[in-house]
Protein backbone atom coordinates (compact mmCIF):
# COMPACT_ATOMS: atom_id res chain seq x y z
CA UNK A 1 0.00 0.00 0.00
CA UNK A 2 1.41 3.39 -0.85
CA UNK A 3 -0.27 6.93 0.33
CA UNK A 4 0.19 10.15 -1.44
CA UNK A 5 1.01 13.24 0.85
CA UNK A 6 0.47 16.63 -0.57
CA UNK A 7 3.17 18.82 1.35
CA UNK A 8 4.98 22.00 1.56
CA UNK A 9 8.19 20.38 1.74
CA UNK A 10 9.97 17.34 1.20
CA UNK A 11 10.16 15.78 4.64
CA UNK A 12 7.86 13.90 6.03
CA UNK A 13 7.96 16.33 8.57
CA UNK A 14 6.68 19.40 6.40
CA UNK A 15 3.68 20.73 6.64
CA UNK A 16 0.57 19.27 4.68
CA UNK A 17 -0.27 21.43 1.66
CA UNK A 18 -4.06 21.95 1.49
CA UNK A 19 -3.92 21.90 -2.37
CA UNK A 20 -3.48 18.56 -3.90
CA UNK A 21 -2.96 19.94 -7.23
CA UNK A 22 -0.71 22.92 -6.70
CA UNK A 23 1.27 20.81 -3.68
CA UNK A 24 4.83 22.10 -3.65
CA UNK A 25 6.18 18.39 -3.40
CA UNK A 26 4.32 15.19 -3.00
CA UNK A 27 5.29 12.18 -0.40
CA UNK A 28 4.25 9.15 -0.84
CA UNK A 29 4.85 6.45 1.78
CA UNK A 30 5.14 3.00 1.60
CA UNK A 31 3.73 0.69 4.27
CA UNK A 32 5.54 -2.65 3.12
CA UNK A 33 8.77 -1.17 2.75
CA UNK A 34 8.47 1.39 5.58
CA UNK A 35 10.15 3.96 3.56
CA UNK A 36 9.56 7.85 2.13
CA UNK A 37 9.78 9.24 -1.29
CA UNK A 38 9.68 12.97 -1.77
CA UNK A 39 8.28 13.75 -5.98
CA UNK A 40 8.53 17.92 -6.46
CA UNK A 41 5.31 18.83 -7.82
CA UNK A 42 6.85 22.02 -9.55
CA UNK A 43 5.88 21.19 -13.06
CA UNK A 44 1.93 20.93 -12.29
CA UNK A 45 2.39 23.38 -9.23
CA UNK A 46 2.57 26.10 -12.28
CA UNK A 47 0.45 24.67 -14.78
CA UNK A 48 -1.50 27.32 -16.01
CA UNK A 49 -4.55 24.94 -15.66
CA UNK A 50 -5.37 21.22 -14.62
CA UNK A 51 -3.05 21.09 -12.08
CA UNK A 52 -4.83 18.24 -10.22
CA UNK A 53 -5.67 16.77 -13.27
CA UNK A 54 -1.51 16.36 -14.13
CA UNK A 55 -0.99 15.64 -10.83
CA UNK A 56 -3.82 12.78 -10.01
CA UNK A 57 -1.81 11.16 -13.24
CA UNK A 58 1.08 11.24 -11.32
CA UNK A 59 -0.06 9.66 -8.46
CA UNK A 60 -1.67 6.96 -10.79
CA UNK A 61 1.48 5.85 -12.37
CA UNK A 62 3.24 6.19 -8.64
CA UNK A 63 0.52 2.99 -7.69
CA UNK A 64 -0.66 5.28 -5.12
CA UNK A 65 -3.67 3.47 -3.17
CA UNK A 66 -4.22 6.28 -0.59
CA UNK A 67 -3.88 10.25 -0.46
CA UNK A 68 -4.13 12.65 2.20
CA UNK A 69 -4.32 16.52 1.44
CA UNK A 70 -6.54 19.38 2.22
CA UNK A 71 -8.86 19.63 -0.62
CA UNK A 72 -9.11 18.82 -4.17
CA UNK A 73 -11.10 19.42 -6.81
CA UNK A 74 -13.50 17.55 -8.89
CA UNK A 75 -11.37 16.52 -12.02
CA UNK A 76 -8.76 15.27 -9.62
CA UNK A 77 -11.03 13.53 -7.39
CA UNK A 78 -12.82 11.54 -10.45
CA UNK A 79 -9.86 10.42 -11.72
CA UNK A 80 -8.46 9.09 -8.70
CA UNK A 81 -11.97 7.37 -7.51
CA UNK A 82 -12.08 5.75 -10.92
CA UNK A 83 -8.68 4.00 -10.39
CA UNK A 84 -10.47 2.92 -6.96
CA UNK A 85 -7.81 5.36 -4.95
CA UNK A 86 -9.02 6.84 -1.65
CA UNK A 87 -9.12 10.48 -0.74
CA UNK A 88 -8.82 12.14 2.43
CA UNK A 89 -9.58 15.34 2.70
CA UNK A 90 -9.08 17.95 5.29
CA UNK A 91 -6.07 16.70 6.41
CA UNK A 92 -3.48 19.53 8.02
CA UNK A 93 -0.49 19.04 10.55
CA UNK A 94 2.91 17.33 9.20
CA UNK A 95 2.96 14.30 7.04
CA UNK A 96 4.24 11.99 9.24
CA UNK A 97 1.43 13.32 11.62
CA UNK A 98 -1.32 12.40 9.05
CA UNK A 99 0.40 9.00 8.78
CA UNK A 100 -0.34 8.56 12.37
CA UNK A 101 -3.62 10.16 12.19
CA UNK A 102 -5.01 7.69 9.46
CA UNK A 103 -3.43 4.37 11.40
CA UNK A 104 -5.45 5.44 14.70
CA UNK A 105 -9.12 5.94 12.27
CA UNK A 106 -8.59 9.83 12.88
CA UNK A 107 -9.95 10.46 9.10
CA UNK A 108 -13.17 9.12 6.60
CA UNK A 109 -12.62 8.39 3.06
CA UNK A 110 -14.22 11.01 0.91
CA UNK A 111 -17.29 10.91 -1.15
CA UNK A 112 -16.85 13.37 -3.46
CA UNK A 113 -14.00 17.02 -3.89
CA UNK A 114 -14.40 20.03 -1.46
CA UNK A 115 -13.43 21.95 -4.15
CA UNK A 116 -15.61 23.18 -7.05
CA UNK A 117 -12.81 23.88 -9.64
CA UNK A 118 -12.90 26.13 -12.20
CA UNK A 119 -15.59 27.27 -13.28
CA UNK A 120 -15.22 25.53 -16.62
CA UNK A 121 -15.84 22.29 -14.90
CA UNK A 122 -19.56 23.74 -14.23
CA UNK A 123 -22.29 22.27 -16.27
CA UNK A 124 -25.33 23.59 -17.95
CA UNK A 125 -26.78 26.69 -17.69
CA UNK A 126 -24.97 27.51 -14.34
CA UNK A 127 -21.46 27.13 -16.23
CA UNK A 128 -23.43 29.26 -19.05
CA UNK A 129 -24.27 32.31 -16.79
CA UNK A 130 -20.98 32.54 -14.90
CA UNK A 131 -19.17 32.53 -18.23
CA UNK A 132 -21.58 35.64 -19.31
CA UNK A 133 -21.70 37.55 -16.41
CA UNK A 134 -18.15 36.93 -15.09
CA UNK A 135 -16.51 37.63 -18.33
CA UNK A 136 -19.11 39.26 -21.39
CA UNK A 137 -16.17 40.80 -22.75
CA UNK A 138 -13.87 38.23 -23.53
CA UNK A 139 -16.16 36.44 -25.90
CA UNK A 140 -14.62 36.09 -29.34
CA UNK A 141 -16.85 34.99 -32.77
CA UNK A 142 -15.25 32.13 -34.66
CA UNK A 143 -12.44 33.82 -36.71
CA UNK A 144 -12.03 36.55 -34.87
CA UNK A 145 -8.89 37.56 -32.93
CA UNK A 146 -8.76 39.60 -29.77
CA UNK A 147 -5.85 41.44 -27.96
CA UNK A 148 -5.99 41.01 -24.67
Amino acid sequence: MKMAFSSCGPTPDCTIDERLGRAYWLLIYSLEEDCWLAVDNSDNRKALQGAGELTARILIDLEVTHVLTGEVGPKAFRILAERGICVYLGVSGSAVGALLAWQRGDYRPATGPNQVGSPYCLMGKARRNLVETVAPAMRVEPGEARKI
